[in-house]
C-alpha cells in the first residue's frame, strides 16, 4: 500500500511539474488614479487631466530570468501643459528592468529628465508576508496572495501563481515563490494585472540591457529625489 501510494505522489508531482509555465510572455494592464496625486480641494487641477491612466506592459520570461518594458505602440509617458502649469508624468517607454534570478542581478535602464541611466545592482525584494487561504483567479491561474510594504510605507497586495514558478512580475514587484499576475498599490492608486499569457520561448529577448550612462542606486535615487521630491510615481507639477 506504501509503495502504490509513493508511485501516486510521484506521478502527481510529475503532472505538476510538467504543467508549470517556466517560459512565455506576459501582457499587462497598469491602470493609475492620477487623482490620488493631486489634493483634493485643487478641482482645477484635476479638471486638467484624466483622472484615470491606462498603459500597456510586458514581461519576458525563461531560464530564471525576465525582462519588464512598456509596450512600444503605447508609451508610459506624457506631458501637459495648461495654462502654465506643466504635468509630467513619470515612466517611460525606455524603461526597463531585467533581472536574473539565478546570480541575483538587476539592471534596469531608467528614463529621468529626459536623461537614459544604466542602473545595476543586485536585485533587491520586499519583504512579502504570505497570506495563507486568499486565492483569486487570473488568467485561469489560481493566484495567492501575499502583502507588504514598500520603503515609502506604502501597502502592497500581490497575487502570485506557482504554475508559473519565476520570483518575477511587473515593474519592480518580484521575490514570491511564484509570478505575480496582479498588484494593487496604495490601496488602488496603481493597479497591474495580467491580460494575456504566450507560452512560446522568447529567450531572443531576454537580453540584458546595456542602454544609459552607468550609475549607481543610491545615485539615480538621489537624482530622482531632487527631480520629484517625495512625490509617487515620478509625478512634478509645476506652475509659472
Amino acid at each position: 500500500m506504501k509503495k502504490a501510494l509513493s508511485v501516486i505522489m510521484s506521478f502527481l508531482v510529475l503532472q505538476t511539474a510538467a504543467a508549470q509555465v517556466k517560459e512565455g510572455k506576459i501582457t499587462y494592464e497598469q491602470k493609475v488614479d492620477m487623482y490620488r496625486r493631486i489634493p483634493e480641494d485643487n478641482q482645477q487641477l484635476r479638471s486638467m487631466i484624466a483622472q484615470f491612466r491606462t498603459s500597456k506592459f510586458e514581461l519576458f520570461f525563461g531560464n530564471n530570468q525576465s525582462l519588464f518594458k512598456a509596450m512600444e505602440e503605447e508609451p508610459d509617458m506624457t506631458e501637459q501643459n495648461n495654462g502654465g502649469v506643466v504635468i509630467r508624468i513619470g515612466g517611460s517607454p525606455d524603461n526597463e528592468y531585467y533581472r536574473n534570478f539565478s546570480t541575483e542581478k538587476s539592471v534596469e535602464v531608467r528614463e529621468l529628465m529626459e536623461e537614459l541611466y544604466l542602473v545595476e545592482d543586485s536585485i533587491h525584494k520586499l519583504a512579502w508576508k504570505l497570506e495563507e487561504g486568499d486565492t483569486k483567479t487570473i488568467l485561469s491561474y489560481t493566484c495567492k496572495k501575499a502583502i507588504a510594504k514598500t520603503s515609502r510605507g506604502t501597502d502592497v497586495v500581490a497575487w502570485y501563481t506557482e504554475d508559473i514558478p519565476v520570483a518575477s512580475g511587473p515593474d519592480q514587484f518580484i521575490g514570491l515563490p511564484g509570478m505575480i499576475l496582479g498588484i494593487d498599490a496604495n490601496k488602488g492608486e496603481i493597479i497591474f494585472t495580467a491580460i494575456s499569457l504566450d507560452k512560446n520561448s522568447y529567450s531572443k529577448n531576454l537580453k540584458v540591457p546595456t542602454k544609459g550612462k552607468k550609475i549607481t542606486h543610491a545615485e539615480y535615487m538621489a537624482k530622482q529625489k531632487e527631480a520629484f521630491g517625495n512625490q509617487p510615481g515620478g509625478v512634478r507639477v509645476v506652475t509659472n
